[in-house]
């Protein structure tokens, strides 16, 4: 299986590399350290998996799981991330990630996720899988993770401290539009100002 790393710090590729590298039937197809790297990676290979990082300078895990779901729609991606599970997972794997792993996890399970992505299947950890089912059992979803994708990016990146400009040309929107997202967002959520943004992502693990 060929696997490509996307991790926007060195000492993680590398240990990933190297720990990949002692299962005879995973090589490594490339690597990359930004989300702009990551795409061109993804496009420009023949990968089964993608090991993506969620938060990476240029593009952020959300929006190349979504153009990577039409541009190299054979290839599974595995997130590898530092984010709570709990909080991200559900989004991603509606945006069409195959399975969300928490840095924390044992080496082992990393290469028991991969092989099970590249099969096809989803990968849920078992403290993840008892989340979803709890969350079943309960019937109702937290206000945020009722969010559009978009929105939930805007609300990390509001929460986070950035002004709409900054924000805009991150996302390659206009400030207006990123504006009009605040506004939805607040309403939504039920929120007056930027600081009670930040306390709900707080409140909810979804800033580190």
């Amino acid at each position: 299986m060929r696997i490509g790393i996307a991790d926007d710090h060195p000492v993680v590729r590398t240990a990933l590399r190297h720990w990949l590298l002692e299962h005879s039937d995973l090589c490594i197809g490339g690597e990359a350290a930004d989300g702009f790297e990551a795409l061109e990676l993804a496009t420009r290979n023949t990968l089964d998996v993608l090991v993506l990082d969620l938060t990476m300078p240029g593009r952020d895990g959300f929006d190349i799981i979504g153009s990577l779901r039409s541009r190299a729609p054979g290839m599974a991606i595995l997130v590898f991330s530092g984010h709570p599970e709990a909080q991200y997972a559900r989004k991603l794997l509606e945006e069409g990630a195959h399975g969300y792993l928490h840095k924390s996890c044992d080496p082992d399970q990393l290469i028991v996720a991969i092989r099970r992505v590249a099969s096809g299947r989803r990968y849920l950890s078992a403290t993840l899988s008892q989340h979803f089912a709890r969350e079943l059992c309960e019937g109702a979803l937290p206000l945020h993770q009722r969010l559009s994708k978009r929105e939930f990016q805007i609300l990390l990146l509001l929460a986070a401290g950035d002004k709409p400009a900054v924000i805009a040309k991150k996302l390659h929107l206009s400030a207006r539009t990123v504006t009009l997202y605040r506004s939805r967002l607040v309403r939504k959520l039920e929120l007056s100002t930027n600081s009670d943004l930040t306390y709900f992502a707080l409140k909810h693990g979804l800033l580190d």
